[in-house]
Order: structure tokens, then sequence, then C-alpha cells
């Protein structure tokens, strides 16, 4: 286990930040005794809005020591990816369940 008790997870998404928020607590609160400052961070759908957002990962990522959180549900791949290429670790929420979801229905989403 981390030396850190405190981590930060962000939740990102193109739209609300529901799923992520929902999907990415439940996963969360699968490890006691670490405490997580929650940063919801919705309707990052612009490359603008990614950069920014990227960057405020950074900030945490060089405060806290220790790499950000991050659950995703972004559809865009270029949004997806400055994100994914920020100094967090990514959980791409969508992707994760989609591929298997498309291989099972034989088309894609």
């Amino acid at each position: 286990m981390t030396e850190n008790k405190k981590r930060t997870a962000f939740f990102i998404s193109d739209s609300t930040g529901i799923t992520a928020e929902a999907l990415g607590s439940s996963l969360l609160a699968q490890f006691e005794g670490l405490q997580f400052e929650r940063v919801i961070l919705p309707y990052i759908d612009t490359a603008a809005k990614a950069h920014s957002a990227a960057e405020k990962i950074n900030r945490v990522a060089a405060r806290d020591g220790v790499a950000p959180i991050i659950f995703d549900t972004i559809v865009n791949s270029e949004v997806r990816d400055i994100i994914k290429n920020s100094e967090g670790f990514t959980v791409d929420i969508l992707s994760t369940f989609l591929s298997p979801l498309e291989d099972a229905l034989g088309i894609k989403s």
C-alpha cells in the first residue's frame, strides 16, 4: 500500500461527470485506509478545456508528489489523449466497458 494516506481523484467527463464520479467513487471505496480529495471536472469537451484540466492535474501531481487518479468518460479521442498525457493515472471508464460490449454485439459504438 502507498505511504500517502491521502490521494487526489479527478472525475473528468465531456458531459455532467455523474457516471465518472459514481463508478470511480465505487472503485475507490474498495481501498480502506485511503482518503481521497475529489475533483469533478465536467464538460471537458474541447482541446482547450482538456489542456486546462491537464494543467490542474499536473499541478496536483507536483504538489502531492504522487500521480492523481483520473476517472474519465470522455468520448472524443483528441480530448481523451490530452488528459491521458497528463501526470495522472487514467482509468478510461468507457473504453473499459465499450470494447468488450462492441465485441459481444458485433458492431462499433
